[in-house]
Formats: structure tokens, C-alpha cells, sequence
């Protein structure tokens, strides 16, 4: 018969059912609807694609990327550039070319020295010595005066607009410092011009006074949309003609003007537009070409040059020439006064010069100085005869871009003739200044209140000058020409390097000002800060020269040594590769924590069925209590018996492992039992299931317990209402009311009630006993009908004799310790009896019977020893005859399920648990050693959870994802084991101990109890899970709230989580340091791990493209160019063909061999995997299909190797306590240090932005595929909540103290473990608790106390720095991420009340600590804040993203909590 058909009592041949008087066609004749069973157990083909299974994809997917982009983000921090305004940091400011290209400017020059410099002085007399001086003697530091010249073309097709010079010094090209700026420049800060044909401009100051206008002219008219020209020519005959006539026409401007230029429209501050004037642009300029003026076209000319008017500052007044920006019609014009009335001042100011004719109107016998009498004028009016006008302010004709003419008959200067016309007269130009002639006065200007400007200090050096060739003559000015006259030292005299730079007027934009007197600069090249650079070179003020390096025979310095491509600054400095190996370290573990998850969880049954159990041999629910009192035993032990499988097959047992060897519990264990007894039994079925349903209902009334109520810890009596939900009584009444127990007989319920009220009494009773401790205490409990019940309980108190304290508690037999005699032909039915003969070893009375074993009658103090004392207890209970089945199931393996005291099982927890253990097609599984479920308070709801006891990220991700290859770690409670002992296995074994002996000084063996826990360590579920694992055992992880468990007080959990840090060490050192049976494999893995992060960091450090193979000598190097240089090439053109590639070559290189190196990595690691997965499948193909074994253990099959990693992680996760040490000190350093890194905002926006959604969608991928799965088999859902993420961030920071001391304190139990054979394996109530709490305490307040100190630091010095403000932000983070646990640690375990608080006076209330302690508690640990808080980590991790485009340094932070906040418990 198969399976299916035994399963459902169906013959296939017959038709017929096994139940007698049953057949096909009855069933069918009753009107039983078989179509929908049919239908729902049809053989359906399952869907190949399901949401689980898309949400696995998407995981799978994640990872690879997540693999990929994280390395790839770590090697960019220390290759990419940091930002350019941050190179030379060392340095004092000076900020660089910031313009594209810009560095190419002084680098593409086309002169060979584009600042011309005067010669460095050889003579001592040469020098200036003032500049400095010591205790009043001067010194030998000495500067001169220096000439610059710049001369470079391409400036003008640069972004170079205003360039000011900057003089640099140097005595060895090492050290270089400034010592001249634009202050020391004369006669203007900044080269007016860029090149020497710019540079050699020519100018002309006008008069005060333009021309009177003509009669015809009215006054208001005159400068009416008009032109004003200026007209240079070179040539003498010109200059003849000019000179000689009054007006000319375009056709004479062409053939006596070289060059023609000048503005126009309407001036005196007009409203009017210029450029509504015929040739006029916008910009009051005359409209010229070569050939044409004001659009004109002139025949025969051929201008060149430009010529530039401005309107001089104080027009009215004579003197230097400042001129102004304004355009022309925004010039400001004034009055003058023309008086044509000879004086003999006028007589006395205008002589002739000598040899020359003299002007018309005065003749040789007027006489300068003889006296005249003066017309009387009236002040503000015009004389008789004299005209009062308005003028043009003085202005400055300047002529550019003009060489001299070849010939040898020009002007060494050229003159200038300034002509105006205007709309109605075009064509027709006039002289816009008057000629003075004999002794007419020139025009006056006129003040305010039209009176004559007089003239300060006249003098005949202040005179007019009437010389006709003076007075047009262009003065020449080298606008590119500037003269350094120092203040500060050039440094000593010696050798001396002088180099001009020319830098560009954004450099004193923003927050620069000056440069500082011999501030130090960085080195060569300098055209990263220079547009052009020249320098000179020589012995300074030395008359002897020796050569000098870098320095021509000329004393020029060669260019080549102060220009060259500009080598990036990278952020590889000492912080950024201390946070960088941190970060890889950081995503090594988080790579092992999340690689898991890319495997398909194993497959199991699906649904419970009564026929599993008779695959087992029996099930045991294992309950170890050592101080919890009777009310909190009795609700764990109702749950436990309250899940007994439906219609089980096989013996069910409830074991209380009394530790605490308490009478009391053993009485009321045996009243629990009077009530099974008197629950009502009326035949058949139904014993099994009103206990069933006595049980389910009473563990429905007690699962919402909690400690307060039972007063388990707390003062006071059990409130009576709760007393009789423990009790029972409660549920008696509410079965009779809603599950038809009142229609039993009234007699059939008198014995349970009485039995409940029994039970109820001894609950209230607090009488406290112990009884002999030093042997066994056992009672076992049937029922009266041995077959109407699987039930069996078992009250189990383990000998606990009183030790010597001066001894060792050692797990041999030593003296000071309890042993008891086995002979050498015992039998495991003999076990209980020959530990009832216990006693102590005294020293010096050693029992050494040679035909006996002292066996140590505890070997472990701890819960482990409990356990193993109830597993090979019940294997010899089932050795009974009485308890033989007769069958299979003698022969098969048992489950063993634990459930400390303080939690419960709920009723469908094996209906759920057992299906784990068997296949799909319900065959025991072989390979499934354990199962998990996690651990659930229901008084700790998320938002209240502020130390985490739910450890919901453990629960709700890790063990989610570490179930997809069954690697998930037994954490004690709720786990069920699969134990299967060898036929005729004895309950004793040896054992080599780890202390010598006396007499022979060998470690000798002994018997010891049998083992199935690990007795090594306080963490026995890690170290019993880490040897299944080795083994080749899974775990099966159940996604479900089976158990609800009440939670400790802080003070406990916090001990607990350093008690389990604690074990972890111990664990790990034996481990690693031992020699048992699979840890090789442990090794292998933990060494591939440290490869893997060596690999990382070689990625990260390496910066060419050499390969270790080739270094070793398996590959030539010709073979590898070969395969890569052509994809170097096609990178490179490529990258080259982008706009940010061509902007930033020297950046090409970097990144290609960055990708190349990272390629290569990735290939390297996927052939590994590959690799190791071959080997794998093969050996899985030996050993599973073709039966051959091989003498050791190896892993075949990948899942496998995840279960390594995991268990490599549970022993190593407490080495990397550090980092949060690291990353809460570093970011504090980076508060108070100058920051000498500096990321690019955009590269760090990129990365953080992919990061953080791989990150996040790894997380939600895992948690769907896993609640849609739990979903569809339970209709339950256990979800990760942002409370438990935020919670999780909270556990990194506060335990980093806890692991380090669990660190010391495991090493010191290790040693005392291996020196001693001391039992490290058990601990007392309270064991460093207290330590615990008050290092988390003081911890979490020094975060806070630190993160308020930083921002006050800010506020005072901080703001003036770099990056300040994001590593203050950081601080504050973590500070609000310890803030609840630090509050409740402080005030959350408050006495007292807002009553209390009510009854005190203001006065009182500020002096009292208890009402400041319900203020902060009320304030910080309400709803409120604590969802804000809550929301603060979402906000913040979306927020990051965004933050780095102005603080790329958050993007770090984040990465690092991404990859440093896993935990493993």
C-alpha cells in the first residue's frame, strides 16, 4: 500500500475504505461532495512563477549588484579626484583655475616666456636690505624692484579677463612662498593689456572746453545726435593738412587718417538711445571698419587699430586723467565761457616760441607785460563779446592695436585730431577743439554759479600748451607692463628663484581677499594656478653666479620645470584609508550575513498529519527553570502540554527540569497532574480531547501574562482575578459556558474542580523547601489508562550537592567535586541508580577502585548540563519494557523540544514545528537537525521595545535570510531537536580531560555522562547548532509566533546580551584552537573569508594593472596585453568621446585601469565560486548517488558552505566590536581636526543613491518572499517594521562596550577553561548584570553628553572649518540613536508617579529628583516622540541621498551604517 493510500485508509484495488462498513458508494450515496477534495488534491502542474519566487529573483539580483557596486564605490573614494578647490590644502589658500581648460592656458602659450621679467640683480648695491630687520640691525633677506611684461595671446581667447600678478620665491624649487601681490603693482594692480601689440597703446588727453558752437547753432542743439571722431595719423604731410584746415569730408578722412574711431548719440546724461543714430551701436561707439566710417564706405582708406574714448573723472578741472566707464550719453557735460577780448595776461601766457612766427593777432612790438586796464566782468555773466556754452567734459583718446608705419618720414608718436559732425551735417567732419591763436584766450570752464574755474598754483608749467605738434601728440603707455615694488623679503640673498604668475581675477572671488606676506605655496607645475608663468633664476645680490638646477646660462628658468600636467589630488590619505578598510570590512561580513539569501529555501511537508509521528520515537518538551516561581512554571507548562499533536502516535512527554531543586515545584507539578487525572474521561476519544481542549482554552487565558502579574521578581501578592486564570477555574467556567461543558455530568466535573481548587491553593501558597540536593529528585506521571493518553510528565530535579567554594568547579573529578562509581559492566538501566550513590572527592582521600569509573555527577552546572540530564533520562525511559512499542519506532529518533520557564507554546506549535522534519513527500529528513522559531513578547510592542528584546531584526531578516540554505543558529529556547541515538548506545562516554594528571602528567581519559548539548560554554544552542553543522545537518527556521515568552527587565536582557557575547568568545577560541571533528571546515571557510577581504583591499590599494599570475610565473605578460589591450583601447576611445573625459583627461588613465583592475576581480571571484561549485556537485554526486564515503567530512552541496559562513560569522561576528568604536571616534576627530579629505558631491549622490536602494530592496525582498510564503501556509504575518531597523542601529552603538568587555571576560573563562578544566557553562541570577547595565548607561550618556559638546564646539570654532557641520550631524545622529535605550536605562524603571507629582508644590518639585526623573521619562519615552523618533531613521536614510550634493562626507556615514549594523543575536 503506498503511502497516500496508508495515510487515508484507502484500498485502490478493492474500492473500498479500511474503516469497516464503509464503501465507495456509501460515501457517494450520503451525498459527500468528493469533487472539491478531488479538485483540491488534482494534479495540478504548480505555477513556475510566484510572488515569493519573484521577490527571491529580485534578492538574487540585488546581491550581485550589491557585490559589484559597493567595491566598485570604495576603490572611487581613493582613485576619483577630490574637488579642484580643495588640491593644495596643506597649503594657505590660494584658490585654482576653476574654467575648462583653464590649466591649459600657460601650458599652451605660444611665447616661450610669456612674462617677461627684469634680471635678477648681481650686485650687492642692487638690493634693498630694509625689508627686514632683528633687535634694529638689519638682515641678509633682501627683495628689489622687478619689471613684469606679459606677452601671451591665447589669454584673450581664455577665460583670463582681469589678470593680476603674483610673485613667488624659492631658494631650492622645493619651498616656494609669496612675496609680492597686485598691492605692490604700479602704476595699476592688473595688466591693462595681454600682449605687447595690445600693450603698446598710444593716448591723448582732450581740453576742458570743446570748440564754441557756430551762430547758426542754437546752444541746446549742439551735441544733438552727433559724432565725435578721432583722427591719428603718423604722417608729417597729414598731420600739415590736418593742422591747416578747420573741416574735412569722408574722402579727405580716408587718405590723412591711419586710424579713425570714437563715439556718438546723444550725450549730457540724454535718455535717448544712441543707437537711433545712423552708425552708432548701443554702446555710443562709432561704428568704423577699414573702410568705412559710421557705415559709410570710404574710398581709398584703410584703417587700422581701435581707438577708445573716456570721459576723465572731474572733467572740468586739468591734470592726471582718471578716466570713468560710462558710456557716452552718460557723460557729464558742463559749462564754458569763450572770450575772444585779448588781456596781457592772455599776452603774457600765450608767447610764441622762439624762432617760430608768431600768431595772427600779435605782432612783435606788443609787448608781453605791458599793462592794460582790465574790462570790469559781474560775476555770472558773460563778459561783452563772450559766448557762454555747454562743453564736453575732458576725455582720453587711446589708440591700440597699431604698429608704427614702415618708412623713415612718421612720427616717432602719432598725433591726434579730435572731429565731430552730426545727423544734419554728415559727411562733413569739424574740429571739435578751438586752435588758439595770437592772444585769444582759449574757453574757460565755469563752476555751479558760472564763474571761471581758477587755477591752483598757476605756474608757466601749468600753462597750455600751444606748441601745434605737443599739443596732438599721443603719449605712449605699455598697458602690459607692470613694476613690482616689493615690501616683503624675497628671503636671503643666495640662490634665488623668481617666478611671475599672472592669475585671473576670480581668484579673489568668494571668500579669498589677499594673499599673506610669505604665505607657502605648492610647488610646480603652476598652471593650475596660473593663466602664464615666466621666472628668473641666479645668485641674488652676489656678484659671483654658480649654475643653479632648473636655471638656464641666461638666468631664465626653464619653463618646462614650472609648467606640466597637473597631478590630480586623491583622497588617499591616512583617515580615508583607515574609514575605507573599516567600510570593506563593514560589506566582507555584511557580504557573509547576506549570501544566504540568494538560495531556495529546502522544501518541507506542508501540512501536520498524525501519521508523521509515527516516525518518531517520542517528543519531549523540555521545560529548565532555576529561580522563576511556581506560577510562571506552571503557564509554561500548561503551553507545553496544552501543543500535544492531535491524534499523536507516538509518546508525548512534558519534562520540568527543576535546577533549583524546589520541593514546592515538585508538589505543585504532581497537583498538575491530579488535574489531567480529573478531567472527565467518558471512552474512547475522548480523554485525549477534552485535555486537548481543557488545555487549548487554559492556554488562550494565561499567554498574556506577564511577570509583574505573577509577581515573579515583583513584591506582592497574584491579583485574584489572575490567580484564577493560572489556577485553572477561569477556564473550567468559561468552557462550561461557551464549549458545552455544562451539559457533562455534574459529578464527572466535581473531581476537576476540586483538583483545580487544589492547584489554586498551593499557587498562593509561598512556602519555599529544599530537599536533599545532593541526590536525583524524579517523579513521573501517567495516566491512569496508560494507552487513552500520550501525555507523559516528568518532574526532573538533577543532584545539586553543595560544593567546597575553595575548589575548582571543575567538570572532572577533582577534589572538592561529586562523582559517583560505575562498574565496568553497567547498564544504562543501572544509570538512575548509581547516582544515587554520589558522593564528594576529598583531597587525600582519592577513590581509585580499579574495577570502577568515577564519573563526575555534573560535569555542567548550567543549563546545557540540565538538558543532557533530560535526554538521556527519557532515552532510558524508553528503554523500559513497559514503554516499548514493538515496532519501527523503538528504533527512531526523537524530538526534543525546549521552552525556557518564562515562555509558553502555544497550542498549534507542533501541528506547525513537525512537518519541518519530513519531506514533501512525509518522509523523515535525515538532514534537518533542529528547528527554530523566534522569540515573541507580547508586552514589548515594537515602539516600546527600546532595548530590543524581541531582537526582531534577527528574527524578522537574519534568520530569514540564513534559512534559504538552513543555517539558522538555535537560540535555546523554542527550538526543537531531531536526536537519534546508535542501537545500544551507552548513557556514559569518554572523555580525554583537559588537566593532567598527578601521577602520570598525561591527560588521561574518563567517563563522562553522554553529551548531546555542548557543555563547553554559556552559549550551548550556538555551539550544539555549530555541530550539526559540521556534521552536514540543516535547520529549518519557522517564520511564526509559536511561543510567547515574558520579558526580563533590563538589567537581565542586557546581561544576557554580554552573557551570549560572552559564549560567543569562548566558543570561538575553542573552536578555532581545537581539534574536533569537522573544524577544519570552519578554518577553510574563515580562511577564504580573510581572502576575500585581503582581495578587497588589494582592489582597493592596487594602482596598476599587474597580475599576481604573471608575478608568480603562470602567465606571460605578452599573453595578458594581448587579451587586454585592445579593450584598453576601446575604453579609451570611447571615455574620450564624452564631454567630462575631454574635460578632465588626466583622469582617463585612473579610470580605465580601475575598471580593468575591478573587472579582473569580479571574473576572478565569479571562476572561484565556479570552481568551488563543481567541486561541490561532484562530490555531492559521489557520495549521494553512487554511495561511496569518504573517510572525512566535506561539504557537497553549496547550501553547505552558506551553513560555514554563518557559523564562521556566529564565531567571529565579536571581532569587529571595534568599528563602532572606530566610527563614533573618528567622526568626533573629524569634529575637532582639519579635514584633509574631500569627496565630489555628484560621484557621492550616485553611489549613496544606488547603495541605499540595493540596500533596501535586499531587505524587502527578503522579507516578502518570506511573509507571502507564511502568509499563504498560515495566514500569518511576522513583518520587519522600521521600529526594528531603527532598534537595530540602536543595538550596534550601545553594545560596543558589552562585546568588549564580554571580550575580556571570555578570554579569562577560556583560560581558566583550558588551564583548569573549569565548568564556564553556567551562570548565576544577576552574573554581571549589574556591570552590563552601567556600562551601557554611562556609555549612551557620554554619546549624548559628547554629541551637545560638538555642536558647542561648532557654534564657538567649529563653523570656520570644513566639513564641521556633517561630521556634527553624524554625532547627533548617533546620539538620537541611543537616546531611548539611555532613557530608559536612567528613568525608565521610575518609581515615581505624575500622582506623586501631583501632591508636591513647584518648590518641591524642582528640588526632587523622582519629579525631574517622570518629566524626562514623560517627555522622551512618550508615543509621541517615540514615533517621531521612529520616523527620524526613514526620513534620514531618504534625506542622505540628497544631503550628499552638499555634504558628500554623509554619504560615508551612511555607507558605514549600512554595512556596520548587523547583528548576530
Amino acid at each position: 500500500m503506498s503511502r497516500e493510500h496508508a495515510v487515508y485508509g484507502y484500498d485502490e484495488d478493492t474500492g473500498t475504505s479500511d474503516e469497516p462498513g464503509y464503501t465507495t458508494s456509501d460515501l457517494e450515496s450520503d451525498g459527500s461532495d468528493i469533487t472539491l477534495v478531488n479538485l483540491k488534491r488534482g494534479g495540478r502542474c504548480r505555477s513556475p512563477i510566484t510572488a515569493a519566487c519573484c521577490c527571491h529573483c529580485c534578492y538574487v539580483w540585488q546581491f550581485v549588484i550589491f557585490m559589484i557596486v559597493f567595491p566598485l564605490w570604495a576603490k572611487w573614494l581613493v582613485t576619483n579626484p577630490m574637488p579642484t578647490q580643495y588640491w593644495h590644502e596643506k597649503y594657505p589658500q590660494w584658490p585654482l583655475i576653476s574654467a575648462r581648460h583653464g590649466d591649459k592656458l600657460a601650458e599652451d602659450s605660444p611665447m616661450k616666456y610669456p612674462i617677461e621679467m627684469s634680471a635678477i640683480p648681481v650686485s650687492p648695491d642692487s638690493c634693498n636690505y630694509s625689508c627686514s630687520s632683528w633687535r634694529g640691525y638689519r638682515t641678509a633677506e633682501m627683495n628689489f624692484r622687478v619689471s613684469m611684461t606679459l606677452n601671451d595671446s591665447l589669454l584673450s581667447k581664455g577665460y583670463a579677463h582681469t589678470v593680476y600678478p603674483v610673485l613667488l620665491a624659492s631658494a631650492d624649487f622645493q619651498d616656494w612662498w609669496v612675496v609680492a601681490d597686485r598691492r605692490h603693482a604700479w602704476p595699476s594692480p592688473f595688466w591693462r593689456a595681454r600682449t605687447a601689440k595690445a600693450g603698446h597703446s598710444y593716448s591723448l588727453v582732450t581740453d576742458t572746453c570743446t570748440q564754441p558752437p557756430e551762430a547758426s547753432i542754437q546752444v541746446s542743439e549742439q551735441f544733438t545726435g552727433t559724432y565725435i571722431l578721432a583722427c591719428v595719423t603718423w604722417d608729417p604731410a597729414s598731420f600739415a593738412t590736418l593742422e591747416a584746415s578747420e573741416s574735412f569730408d569722408e574722402g579727405q578722412l580716408g587718405k590723412l587718417c591711419n586710424s579713425v574711431g570714437g563715439v556718438c548719440g546723444w550725450s549730457c546724461d540724454s535718455a535717448i538711445e544712441s543707437d537711433r543714430l545712423a552708425g552708432c551701436t548701443s554702446d555710443s561707439t562709432i561704428e568704423v571698419t577699414s573702410t568705412s566710417i559710421a557705415g559709410t564706405e570710404i574710398a581709398g582708406a584703410n584703417f587700422v587699430g581701435n581707438i577708445e574714448m573716456r570721459e576723465c573723472l572731474g572733467g572740468t578741472t586739468t591734470g592726471k586723467c582718471d578716466t570713468a566707464t560710462e558710456k557716452f550719453k552718460q557723460w557729464t557735460c558742463h559749462k564754458c565761457l569763450y572770450d575772444p577780448t585779448a588781456t596781457n595776461d592772455d599776452e603774457r601766457r600765450l608767447q610764441t616760441i622762439p624762432g617760430m612766427e608768431p600768431p595772427p593777432g600779435l605782432s612783435d612790438d606788443t609787448i608781453p607785460g605791458i599793462a592794460t586796464v582790465p574790462t570790469a566782468v559781474t560775476p555770472g555773466v558773460a563778459p561783452a563779446g563772450a559766448t557762454k556754452y555747454t562743453s564736453l567734459p575732458r576725455f582720453k583718446v587711446t589708440v591700440s592695436g597699431a604698429d608704427v608705419p614702415q618708412g623713415t618720414t612718421v612720427f616717432s608718436q602719432p598725433r591726434t585730431f579730435v572731429l565731430t559732425s552730426s545727423a544734419s551735417t554728415a559727411g562733413k567732419w569739424r574740429k571739435l577743439y578751438k586752435t588758439t591763436q595770437g592772444t585769444v584766450a582759449p574757453p574757460k570752464p565755469l563752476d555751479k554759479d558760472g564763474n571761471p574755474i581758477a587755477k591752483d598754483n598757476e605756474d608757466e608749467e601749468t600753462n597750455p600748451v600751444t606748441d601745434p605738434m605737443s599739443k596732438h601728440a599721443m603719449s605712449l603707455a605699455l598697458q602690459n607692463r607692470l613694476e613690482i615694488e616689493p615690501t616683503w623679503c624675497y628671503g636671503m640673498q643666495g640662490p634665488l628663484y623668481l617666478v611671475g604668475c599672472a592669475v585671473n581675477s576670480t581668484v579673489y572671488e568668494g571668500s579669498f581677499d589677499n594673499f599673506e606676506a610669505g604665505q607657502q605655496a605648492a610647488p610646480p607645475p603652476f598652471n593650475d594656478r596660473c593663466v602664464a608663468v615666466s621666472g628668473r633664476c641666479g645668485h641674488a645680490c652676489q656678484t659671483e653666479q654658480a649654475p643653479m638646477a632648473n636655471c638656464t646660462a641666461g638666468g631664465f628658468i626653464n619653463q618646462t620645470t614650472l609648467l606640466g600636467e597637473i597631478e590630480a589630488e586623491k583622497n588617499q590619505t591616512t583617515p580615508v584609508w583607515l574609514f575605507v578598510y573599516v567600510l570593506l570590512i563593514g560589506f566582507a561580513v555584511k557580504v557573509v550575513m547576506l549570501c544566504p539569501g540568494v538560495f531556495s529555501p529546502y522544501p518541507h511537508c506542508r501540512r501536520y498529519d498524525p501519521y508523521l509521528t509515527e516516525a518518531l520515537r517520542y517528543i519531549v518538551v523540555c521545560v529548565p527553570s532555576a529561580g522563576e516561581n511556581k506560577c510562571t512554571v506552571l503557564r509554561n507548562v500548561i503551553g507545553a502540554i496544552g501543543c500535544i499533536p492531535k491524534s499523536c502516535k507516538c509518546r508525548y512527554h512534558v519534562t520540568f527540569v527543576d535546577e533549583g531543586h524546589r520541593y514546592e515545584q515538585k508538589v505543585m507539578f504532581a497537583k498538575l497532574g491530579d488535574v489531567i487525572n480529573a478531567i472527565p474521561n467518558f471512552g474512547g476519544s475522548s480523554y485525549e480531547e477534552n485535555v486537548s481542549q481543557f488545555f487549548h482554552a487554559w492556554v488562550e487565558d494565561t499567554k498574556k501574562m506577564d511577570l509583574q502579574k505573577l509577581k515573579d521578581g515583583y513584591k506582592g501578592e497574584v491579583q485574584a482575578s489572575d490567580m484564577e486564570m493560572m489556577s485553572g477555574l477561569y477556564c473550567l467556567k468559561k468552557l462550561k459556558k461557551e464549549a458545552g461543558w455544562h451539559s457533562m455530568p455534574q459529578q464527572a466535573l466535581q473531581p476537576l474542580e476540586a483538583a483545580l481548587s487544589t492547584l489554586e491553593e498551593d499557587l498562593k501558597n509561598q512556602k519555599k523547601e529544599k530537599k536533599d540536593l545532593h541526590r536525583d529528585d524524579l517523579f513521573d506521571w501517567e495516566p491512569k489508562d496508560r494507552n487513552s493518553l500520550a501525555l507523559r510528565l516528568h518532574y526532573l530535579a538533577r543532584a545539586k550537592p553543595q560544593e567546597d567554594e575553595r575548589t575548582i568547579k571543575a567538570q572532572h573529578v577533582a577534589p572538592g567535586t561529586w562523582y559517583y562509581k560505575v562498574p565496568q559492566n553497567a547498564e544504562n538501566k543501572d544509570w538512575v541508580r548509581l547516582r544515587q550513590g554520589a558522593k564528594e572527592m576529598v583531597y587525600g582521600l582519592e577513590d581509585d577502585d580499579p574495577f570502577m569509573n568515577n564519573v563526575p555527577l555534573r560535569t555542567s552546572r548550567g543549563k546545557a548540563g540540565g538538558l543532557n540530564f533530560v535526554e538521556n533520562y527519557l532515552s532510558i525511559y524508553a528503554d523500559k519494557p513497559q514503554n516499548l512499542y514493538g515496532d519501527e519506532r523503538d528504533n527512531a529518533p526523537c524530538l526534543f523540544s525546549i521552552c525556557d520557564a518564562r515562555h509558553q507554546f502555544q497550542t498549534d506549535f507542533f501541528h506547525t514545528t513537525i512537518p519541518y522534519f519530513f519531506t514533501e513527500d512525509q518522509d523523515l529528513n535525515k538532514y534537518v537537525g533542529f528547528t527554530q522559531c523566534p522569540q515573541f513578547f507580547h508586552e514589548m510592542q515594537d515602539k516600546l521595545d527600546y532595548l530590543d528584546n524581541n531582537n526582531a531584526q534577527f528574527f524578522r531578516l537574519n534568520c530569514m535570510i540564513r534559512n534559504c540554505c538552513g543555517g539558522v543558529s538555535s537560540c535555546g529556547t523554542n527550538g526543537t531537536w531531531m536526536i537519534r541515538h546508535p542501537e545500544g548506545d551507552l548513557v556514559w562516554e569518554q572523555e580525554k580531560r583537559r588537566v593532567r594528571d598527578t601521577d602520570s602528567k598525561r591527560k588521561s581519559k574518563e567517563y563522562v555522562e553522554r553529551r548531546t548539548f555542548h557543555e563547553s560554554c554559556k552559549v550551548e544552542d550556538t555551539a550544539s547548532s555549530l555541530q550539526q553543522v559540521l556534521r552536514g545537518r540543516r535547520s529549518q527556521f519557522i517564520n511564526r509566533r509559536l511561543s510567547y515568552g515574558m520579558a526580563k527587565n533590563p538589567v537581565d536582557y542586557l546581561a544576557a546580551v554580554q552573557r551570549w557575547a560572552e559564549g560567543g568568545v569562548v566558543l570561538s577560541m575553542q573552536t578555532f584552537g581545537g581539534c574536533h571533528k569537522g573544524v577544519y571546515m570552519v578554518w577553510f571557510t574563515f580562511i577564504a573569508f580573510i581572502c576575500f577581504l585581503i582581495s578587497l583591499i588589494r582592489l582597493v590599494n592596487k594602482t596598476d594593472m599587474t597580475f599576481w599570475i604573471v608575478q608568480v610565473g603562470w602567465v606571460e605578460q605578452s599573453k595578458i596585453d594581448a587579451f587586454i589591450d585592445p579593450a584598453v583601447s576601446s575604453m579609451k576611445q570611447l571615455m574620450t568621446g564624452s564631454t567630462y573625459w575631454k574635460d578632465h583627461p588626466h583622469l582617463v588613465n585612473d579610470m580605465v585601469v580601475m575598471i580593468v583592475q575591478f573587472v579582473t576581480w569580479v571574473l576572478s571571484l565569479a571562476a572561484l565560486l565556479f570552481v568551488v561549485f563543481l567541486l561541490t556537485e561532484l562530490l555531492k554526486f559521489i557520495q549521494r548517488v553512487c554511495g561511496l564515503k569518504f573517510p572525512f567530512t566535506w561539504p557537497d552541496e553549496m547550501r553547505w558552505w552558506g551553513r560555514l559562513l554563518i557559523s564562521m560569522d556566529n564565531l567571529t561576528y565579536f571581532l569587529w566590536f571595534w568599528t563602532a568604536f572606530f566610527w563614533i571616534g573618528f567622526n568626533y576627530y573629524s569634529v575637532i581636526a582639519k579635514r584633509s579629505y574631500h569627496f565630489s558631491s555628484v560621484g557621492m549622490f550616485g553611489f549613496m543613491l544606488c547603495i541605499q536602494i540595493l540596500s533596501w530592496g535586499m531587505i524587502i525582498a527578503s522579507s516578502m518572499r518570506y511573509t507571502l510564503a507564511t502568509s499563504m501556509e498560515a495566514n500569518e504575518v511576522i513583518s520587519l517594521s522600521m521600529d526594528n531597523i531603527w532598534r537595530s542601529t540602536q543595538l550596534f552603538y550601545i553594545t560596543a562596550p558589552l562585546l568588549l568587555y564580554s571580550i575580556i571576560k571570555g578570554v579569562q573563562d577560556y583560560l581558566r577553561y583550558q588551564l583548569y578544566g573549569e565548568d564556564i557553562s553556567y551562570w548565576v541570577g544577576g552574573d554581571r548584570g549589574a556591570m552590563s547595565t552601567n556600562l551601557v548607561k554611562y556609555w549612551t550618556l557620554l554619546l549624548i553628553l559628547g554629541a551637545i559638546s560638538a555642536w558647542i564646539y561648532f557654534a564657538i570654532e567649529g563653523r570656520h572649518h570644513v566639513g564641521v557641520a556633517s561630521s556634527c550631524l553624524i554625532v547627533s545622529l548617533i546620539a538620537l540613536d541611543v537616546l531611548h535605550p539611555c532613557t530608559y536605562l536612567w528613568v525608565g524603571q521610575t518609581k515615581f508617579t505624575d500622582a506623586m507629582g501631583k501632591e508636591l508644590t513647584w518648590g518641591q518639585a524642582l528640588t526632587h529628583s523622582g519629579w525631574w526623573e517622570r518629566r524626562i521619562h514623560n517627555l522622551i519615552l512618550s508615543p509621541t516622540v517615540t514615533g517621531l523618533f521612529k520616523w527620524l531613521g526613514p526620513a534620514w536614510f531618504v534625506m542622505m541621498p540628497l544631503l550628499t550634493l552638499v555634504m558628500p562626507y554623509i554619504g560615508v556615514n551612511q555607507a558605514f551604517m549600512m554595512v556596520g549594523s548587523t547583528t548576530n543575536r
